[in-house]
């Protein structure tokens, strides 16, 4: 909230800086995010005098002048036509405007100028910011101005104006009146009251005489107020009016619309004034809207009702949507000659529903949204008719319209200091909650041991002893609670759970492989299952569907992260990325039954997916073996069968003989359905919960290096076709070789020597002892022992 400091001056005196004052009001709870100096949108700009005018000896169009400024006299060259002894704004050697120019000392047409002579659109002020201006021409000020000072404080353009975030749990001090009180309590000083001081027209009228008001829906409108003005007249606002509202981003239309957008920002009460005559049946219904019902808002936008919205009408027709914004054919004309002024508090949800389903928000919707007291009506309606009387406007008639439910004005909430004690962690002196309290406008009743605080209605934050506690400490001041444990608390280590070491191990392990972690919806389109060619059967396709999904392409949550990761990718490819290494980790959902009888299981699931340059069936089982070595994991991996992995270039992963995923590339007809046909896609899906566990995480130890040097030996031998590399390696391991430390199969060949359906694969051996250099008899020996569990299990021969 914008808050001009001369405003606030009206109801509180600041003895404090405006730096201070901000300090403070951080203290107490309300932070203060900028602090805008209205002299400073324009710098170096100072009040001079001409003194002396010639002509410029070579244009006919420029004059030199000697302009004094207080300090010194300077020499500005100009098209303006003065005559001498005009006191005026100039830009002197330095300055910076704003419009954004910077001025420089310089010469004009071989004549030296240092500075340039000031309109209001070089300083930043408009005609109606300031008195005895003109736009077009330039600053011109009153005989005797001072000279040298600040020109846009000569023009009274020199508030400051504080931009104050109010929290949601204070909709009262969106008002220049409330943070005044607030000011008052961070300066322990006191608060004057807006001035409520009128006098009705001698004519006798009432406003009953003018209109009646019938509120059919008092849940969304719980209070209604209306006042009657007469015989109105129609003229600009009062310079410190117009100043204001501009200050706060609010346009000067005229003393009526002006009077109730004052009120707005002065008291926090949005109202509305309607033109009279307009007033069909000299009738104000308050009503939901009729299904089809239109209106034009003064915004000129026709605006289509339904009946979950409530409308301002007249005997006819709605005349404003109701806390929103005013019909166009209701609004203050200049011929207008008689007002009814509205102040009501309606339903805040009604009103945010309303706002966003019309797309139509205002500065009253803003405040209504935020929630109205009940006190707020009857003060901003008579504050209205006070500006109204001060300024001339208009004949105040007799007596207000009040409809209103029951409501409670005075609220008691009893506690005691040894409760605020218990609750803040702190000493509590029983006078200073009084007083502090006293501040803060709640009365406090001594009931024996127990205190009774008396809340008045503009206080409906406060609604219990926790409310109170909070509200002496932010004055009181938060240092004087001492970090101390609870009463049975003790101390303990903090830290993540296993599970998100675990997977944090693997995001760590990826993105030192070069990948990116990627974030996608939990939602996708039900299409997936056709997309990746899944079989009828497939469990997959058993997908739960959203009850009010954002679209079709976001209806069901996922089973598998395989698909949003394919669309990824995609749509990278497609978007001229020529390369891209993603994962995820992320929830799929798998229901036990559908239609949904109790909640699904929630499998917590990695997905990695590459295409480009480097990315190959190879390069992703690298970086799964990395994941999987990084857990201290053993993985095997075997023929994957599914119908969108290509069947000669993917796998199966398999631990402790169970499937916890798979990898590979993508199958080429899936590819043709996602609209990729030329770029290979390469994708692993493993299930984080299938390989989960936490011992794998202390599982690692250092072994010494060896002092004596690794024998490798290398072996080819013949198998047949259908036997795997994995098979192989297994083979080897299950021996149990002594001093074997490593096996690799780095080789395949087939040819018609070998035989049909028969291939030859090469493996590399490397032995090792801690104790000693193996000899060449250890090492035949072992190397016999291999290709004797090569035999046995895979049928081998050696080549």
């Amino acid at each position: 909230m914008l808050v001009p400091i001369s405003w606030l001056k009206d109801y509180v005196d600041i003895n404090v800086s405006i730096p201070t004052l901000a300090k403070k009001l951080v203290g107490i709870g309300f932070e203060v995010e900028d602090i805008i100096y209205q002299e400073k949108q324009a710098t170096n700009v100072v009040v001079g005098k001409i003194v002396k005018v010639e002509k410029h000896p070579n244009a006919d169009r420029l004059r030199v002048t000697q302009i004094d400024i207080g300090s010194k006299t300077i020499q500005v060259v100009t098209n303006v036509p003065v005559e001498g002894g005009e006191t005026i704004a100039v830009a002197l050697d330095g300055a910076h405007l704003a419009d954004g120019h910077d001025i420089k000392k310089g010469e004009l047409r071989g004549v030296v100028s240092e500075g340039m002579l000031c309109g209001l659109e070089e300083v930043g002020v408009t005609e109606d910011d300031v008195q005895n201006q003109k736009a077009g021409d330039i600053i011109r000020f009153a005989e005797g101005t001072t000279l040298g000072q600040n020109a846009l404080k000569a023009l009274g353009y020199d508030d400051i104006i504080l931009d104050v975030s109010v929290t949601a749990n204070r909709p009262d001090c969106n008002s220049i009146y409330k943070m005044a009180k607030e000011v008052a309590v961070a300066l322990n000083t006191d608060c004057r009251e807006p001035v409520i001081d009128y006098k009705v027209c001698s004519c006798g009228a009432k406003v009953t005489d003018m209109v009646s008001v019938d509120v059919q829906n008092q849940e969304l409108c719980p209070r209604y107020m209306a006042a009657g003005v007469k015989n109105i007249k129609i003229f600009p606002s009062s310079q410190t009016i117009k100043s204001r509202l501009r200050a706060v981003g609010i346009r000067p239309i005229n003393n009526i619309v002006d009077i109730t957008n004052y009120v707005l920002i002065e008291i926090g009460q949005p109202m509305h004034s309607f033109d009279k005559r307009e007033l069909t049946g000299d009738k104000i219904v308050v009503r939901n809207a009729k299904e089809g019902e239109v209106i034009v808002t003064l915004d000129g936008k026709e605006n289509k009702l339904d009946p979950s919205m409530l409308v301002i009408c007249d005997s006819d027709r709605p005349v404003a949507v109701a806390g929103i914004m005013g019909g166009a054919n209701s609004g203050i004309q200049d011929d207008t000659n008689e007002v009814v002024f509205e102040a009501a508090k309606f339903a805040r949800d009604n009103i945010r529903r309303t706002s966003r389903a019309l797309n139509l928000r205002s500065d009253s919707s803003a405040r209504f949204e935020k929630g109205i007291d009940f006190a707020s009506q009857e003060y901003g309606i008579k504050r209205a008719l006070t500006l109204v009387y001060q300024s001339g406007s208009g004949d105040i008639v007799d007596g207000l319209i009040d409809v209103k439910v029951d409501y409670q004005s005075l609220r008691e909430i009893p506690f005691t200091t040894k409760k605020i004690q218990e609750i803040l962690g702190c000493k509590v002196p029983k006078k200073t909650l009084i007083s502090i309290l006293a501040r803060l406008g709640i009365e406090v009743r001594e009931d024996g041991k127990t205190l009774v605080a008396l809340v008045k209605e503009d206080r409906e934050d406060i609604a219990g002893v926790n409310d109170i506690a909070e509200e002496f400490i932010r004055v009181y001041g938060y240092s004087h609670i001492k970090p101390t444990l609870f009463e049975f608390a003790g101390l303990a280590e903090g830290g993540l759970p296993d599970k998100n070491k675990f997977v944090n191990v693997v995001k760590d392990t990826l993105r030192a492989c070069g990948l990116m972690e990627s974030v996608t919806y939990s939602f996708t389109s039900p299409k997936f299952a056709t997309l990746l060619n899944l079989d009828e059967n497939d469990e997959a396709r058993n997908a739960i569907r959203l009850k009010n999904p954002l679209g079709e392409a976001l209806s069901v949550m996922r089973t598998t992260l395989t698909h949003s990761m394919i669309e990824t990718l995609v749509y990278n490819a497609t978007h001229f990325n020529k390369s891209a290494r993603l994962f995820e980790v992320a929830n799929v959902y798998l229901p036990k039954s559908l239609p949904l009888e109790e909640l699904p299981n929630e499998e917590c699931r990695l997905c990695i997916g590459e295409y480009g340059d480097g990315a190959d069936y190879f390069e992703l089982k690298g970086a799964i073996e990395q994941v999987f070595r990084a857990l201290h994991i053993d993985v095997k991996y075997a023929r994957a069968n599914k119908p969108f992995l290509h069947p000669g270039r993917s796998a199966e992963v398999f631990v402790n003989g169970k499937s916890v995923g798979y990898l590979g590339e993508l199958h080429p007809d899936v590819q043709k359905n996602y609209g990729v046909d030329n770029t290979r896609i390469y994708v692993a899906e493993i299930s984080i919960d299938g390989i989960f566990n936490s011992e794998s995480l202390e599982k690692s130890k250092c072994v010494p290096f060896g002092k004596f040097p690794n024998i490798d030996r290398d072996l080819a031998v013949v198998v047949d076709d259908n036997v795997l590399a994995q098979d192989i390696v297994d083979a080897v391991k299950s021996a149990k070789i002594k001093f074997l430390t490593d096996v690799k199969v780095f080789d395949e060949y087939k040819s018609e020597q070998i035989g049909k359906d028969k291939k030859s694969v090469a493996m590399s051996f490397a032995f090792s002892s801690l104790e000693r250099t193996l000899t060449d008899d250890e090492i035949a020996a072992e190397m016999a022992k291999i290709l004797s569990a090569l035999k046995r299990k895979v049928g081998a021969k050696i080549r």
